[in-house]
């Protein structure tokens, strides 16, 4: 049932992305042989939102990344902020304040998730972001037309990782990340422990993805293409 859900919130977060490129990033060229690892920080109530396996790993593997980091996560968890920030390999994104659903909110709300998210990222990290992930995958163009006021790039995804199931085995993963994987490709995946098997299968993956050829890239490197 949990993988059942999973698989409509994914067809839904693409039905509801729109149709038009220029507002919605879903992937990158196709004809390059880049894929994006994405990871999402969110607050979670928990007293611990930072997985540092995840972290580890990526540096260990000297892996580039496109974190998108909320406002609130930032604000609980300064000192990590700034040590994501003052690593080469990454690219610090907007993941609005308080990750809200966008799309029932009215513009000022929207707005103020989008300009207070900024601001606490550049006074923390001293990174002022390009680009912006709607919480929950959940965009149209009306929203993503107000990032674009807002100075923001919306970014979504094709392939999701599934990494918050609990019910869904690390092999699995792996094996649908192998199998979907297209030049392009922007895979979701969490980085404040949300990802239950994350830090599990994030090397195997990374290793999976280069023997095939693919290149990881930010989503900054992939779009200058």
């Amino acid at each position: 049932m949990a993988l059942i859900t999973l698989l409509l919130f994914c067809c839904r977060a693409v039905a509801l992305a729109g149709t038009d490129a220029s507002l919605i990033i879903e992937h990158g060229p196709r004809q390059t042989k880049q894929i994006a690892l994405t990871f999402d920080a969110c607050p979670t109530g928990r007293p611990d939102e930072y997985d540092e396996k995840v972290i580890d790993i990526l540096i260990s593997e000297k892996v580039p990344a496109t974190l998108f980091l909320s406002g609130r996560w930032v604000e609980k968890n300064p000192e990590k902020a700034k040590f994501l920030a003052d690593q080469p390999l990454f690219e610090l994104a907007n993941h609005t304040y308080v990750h809200p659903h966008l799309t029932e909110k009215t513009d000022d709300r929207i707005l103020r998730e989008f300009s207070r998210s900024q601001a606490i990222i550049k006074k923390v990290t001293n990174s002022t972001p390009r680009y912006f992930r709607p919480p929950f995958g959940e965009v149209n163009e009306h929203v993503a037309e107000l990032a674009k006021k807002a100075g923001l790039v919306t970014i979504q995804y094709d392939i999701a990782s599934g990494d918050p199931d609990p019910d869904l085995p690390s092999q699995r993963i792996v094996r649908m990340l192998l199998r979907d994987a297209r030049g392009g490709s922007i895979i979701v995946f969490h980085m404040n422990r949300n990802g239950v098997h994350t830090a599990e299968f994030l090397q195997e993956a990374i290793e999976g993805l280069r023997k095939k050829g693919f290149v990881l890239v930010t989503v900054g490197e992939m779009l200058k293409k």
